[in-house]
């Protein structure tokens, strides 16, 4: 007989944490593509090239770098974390 309760839980708590997962690497990945806040690309470092035109770079700021990796380290941990509940020789 199929425990329907059971079985309800594990797909909820499965969707959950695949969502909350996939949410947590895109905004590491957001957290990678920030740039330098407004008013410090108006004072950004500007050099010449060959052609002319004026290359601006734009540095990332730290704290979002290590939000960054921070999303990226739980993320390492879930993935880690469901490895170990499903191979059962790390119990």
């Amino acid at each position: 007989m199929i425990n329907w309760a059971a079985l309800g839980i594990e797909f909820v708590v499965s969707l959950v944490s695949a969502a909350g997962a996939v949410s947590i690497f895109a905004l590491g990945l957001r957290m990678l593509a920030v740039g330098a806040p407004p008013h410090a690309r108006l004072s950004a470092a500007t050099e010449q090239v060959a052609d002319g035109e004026v290359a601006v770079s734009h540095q990332r700021p730290p704290w979002a770098s290590a939000a960054a990796y921070l999303c990226f380290a739980i993320d390492i941990a879930v993935v880690l974390f469901g490895l170990y509940l499903l191979i059962p020789q790390f119990h």
